[in-house]
């Protein structure tokens, strides 16, 4: 499996982990401002960061790959 392959399964992991963590906080703050909403704060702290790091090493993968091409 060639290194640009690797970048794109990291960048479709990030965008995964980053739906789990951003979406949730982002709806309930517009449908449900008013809501207790322990589960999506924990979730953008704990998921989140690790889809951004996903990001950045897909990213850094994808382009490294890329020039050895």
């Amino acid at each position: 499996m060639t290194l640009k392959r690797w970048g794109t399964a990291f960048l479709q992991l990030a965008a995964l982990l980053l739906a789990i963590g951003l979406l949730p906080l982002v709806a309930l703050g517009l449908f449900f401002p008013g809501a207790p909403s322990m589960l999506p704060v924990l979730l953008s702290l704990t998921v989140a960061p690790l889809g951004g790091l996903s990001l950045v090493i897909g990213l850094t993968m994808w382009l490294v790959g890329l020039v050895r091409q």
